[in-house]
């Protein structure tokens, strides 16, 4: 895709250490927020033994309650759900939405204790996601799916009900080598987490690579990280414990900006090296007006340059 035909957004996706109360009061303010002043979308992670909610259902309850808000999963964890039915989950949600989901996928925490829950063998998780991408997808198309798999075995299976999109653009998340050629090898786009602006360039390179090999490309405008947007030095100090865990090589200030002007410059050090698409969880004592005083300085103006 040529430069002019590139689409800058920035959604927003919901802190780690938000309450679990999702639903109360201020989850829909919070909603209401983001599709008043005007925000892209709005993503949930998973996780299976970290907090956070499960993002399927709770994206299907916005579909009800906006009418432009985008639902993105940052990611789905994808290897422990029978691949029929999750093509019929994330249909169901788009049909709620009129076609707004995003979904991303992936394989969730490189954790013993999230392994352990899901119930997987830790030597079958990429094996059992590969074949849930290759067969979401084909479902997607709206033709008789069969195939013949190491989990999964179809018959002339039809998804059901129809989605409002002919088309599934799924993205990956991962940034080690392996995710990266899966990526090239099989995604529509890559949401990166936890990595530099110099690392974005040299994984997004690999995936190019990769998809090259593989004889496919990826659109240009399909490449995103997530970010996150502080309030002070003592909001962007409460993510140490989250940085630590995820335990990537990254400098603080790579992926967490403080205040207005640390912002604007971390979203365009990730532009320079070709990210187009954001997720910025927002970390401040009152994350709604925080949202909504970057939006018209930080955001509108990044969005609208190329």
């Amino acid at each position: 895709m040529s430069a002019q035909g590139l689409t800058v957004r920035v959604g927003v996706g919901l802190s780690p250490f938000e309450r679990d109360d999702v639903g109360a009061p201020w989850f829909w303010r919070r909603i209401e927020t983001l599709e008043e002043v005007g925000y892209d979308s709005i993503w949930m992670s998973e996780t299976a033994t970290r907090p956070g909610v499960a993002p399927l259902p709770v994206l299907a309850a916005i579909a009800a309650r906006t009418e432009k808000l985008k639902l993105g999963t940052s990611v789905l964890v994808a290897p422990p759900r029978a691949p029929v039915m999750l093509a019929k989950e994330l249909a169901t949600v788009d049909i709620l939405s009129g076609g707004r989901l995003l979904p991303a996928f992936g394989l969730g925490l490189d954790a013993p204790a999230e392994v352990n829950a899901l119930g997987l063998v830790k030597g079958e998780r990429v094996g059992r996601l590969e074949e849930a991408i290759e067969i979401v997808k084909a479902l997607w198309q709206g033709e008789p799916v069969t195939y013949a798999g190491k989990y999964s075995q179809l018959d002339a299976i039809t998804l059901t009900p129809k989605p409002v999109r002919s088309k599934l653009e799924l993205w990956l998340g991962g940034s080690s080598p392996t995710a990266l050629r899966r990526t090239g090898r099989l995604a529509d786009g890559w949401l990166a987490s936890f990595v530099t602006p110099e690392q974005f360039a040299e994984q997004s390179a690999a995936i190019r690579a990769a998809a090259a090999e593989a004889e496919r490309s990826i659109d240009e405008d399909h490449y995103g990280t997530v970010i996150f947007g502080a309030r002070t030095q003592a909001d962007a100090d409460s993510l140490s414990e989250l940085i630590t865990f995820v335990g990537r090589a990254v400098a603080p200030e790579d992926v967490v900006a403080v205040g207005e002007d640390a912002l604007d410059v971390l979203l365009r050090r990730f532009r320079e090296v070709g990210a187009t698409k954001f997720v910025l969880i927002p970390v401040a004592d009152d994350p709604d007006a925080f949202l909504r005083d970057i939006k018209r300085p930080v955001i509108d103006p990044f969005e609208s340059e190329r």
